[in-house]
């Protein structure tokens, strides 16, 4: 099955399972090398149809530029793919969205996955507040797993967006040395 299949199926799975809900998938390069993970709807990302909208949009677009990462290479997405309105998810609620955003991510199969924020650190498995742990790459299967703020986050606060840009910093030095190692021969 092609991976555009493959994640038609995912999607599938997702409806199905989330009937009534107003859906908002991932949506970039399905052959992307680096995977951004949101996490969740909210309005502003309901109304425009995309995992990331608005001025929290805007600040990963500039982020992306600084690290010189081309925009319509990345894949991004969210662990919780509706507007859950005001309550936060439980963890039962994460858990119920976790095998799809793996399947998901196994899927497009990248070499990067950023997590965005700490719902969207515990989505893909990891359950540390991201105050510990961002800025830094963990292997994780067959992908590197670097957390970091939500771009919403770093909008309330300037000391988290001084973090976040000294991440995507970070993360610039990380595909740049990815860049340099040898393709492993068969």
């Amino acid at each position: 099955m092609s991976d555009i299949k493959t994640l038609q199926h995912v999607h599938s799975g997702i409806k199905s399972k989330f009937r009534g809900k107003k859906i908002v998938f991932g949506f970039g390069s399905v052959d992307a090398k680096i995977v951004f993970v949101s996490e969740m709807i909210g309005p502003d990302e309901e109304k425009e149809g995309k995992p990331i909208a608005g001025a929290a949009a805007k600040l990963l677009n500039g982020l992306l530029k600084t690290a010189g990462i081309d925009k319509r290479k990345v894949y991004i997405t969210t662990v919780i793919k509706y507007h859950p309105g005001l309550a936060h998810p439980t963890p039962k609620e994460i858990k119920s969205h976790a095998n799809f955003l793996r399947d998901e991510i196994k899927t497009v199969g990248p070499q990067v996955v950023v997590t965005l924020g700490n719902l969207a650190l515990n989505g893909v498995g990891l359950r540390q507040p991201v105050e510990n742990v961002h800025g830094r790459a963990f292997h994780l299967g067959d992908h590197e797993l670097f957390p970091t703020f939500h771009p919403s986050h770093a909008l309330k606060d300037k000391s988290v967006k001084a973090l976040l840009e000294a991440d995507f910093i970070k993360l610039k030095q990380i595909l740049e040395l990815r860049k340099q190692e040898p393709i492993p021969s068969n």
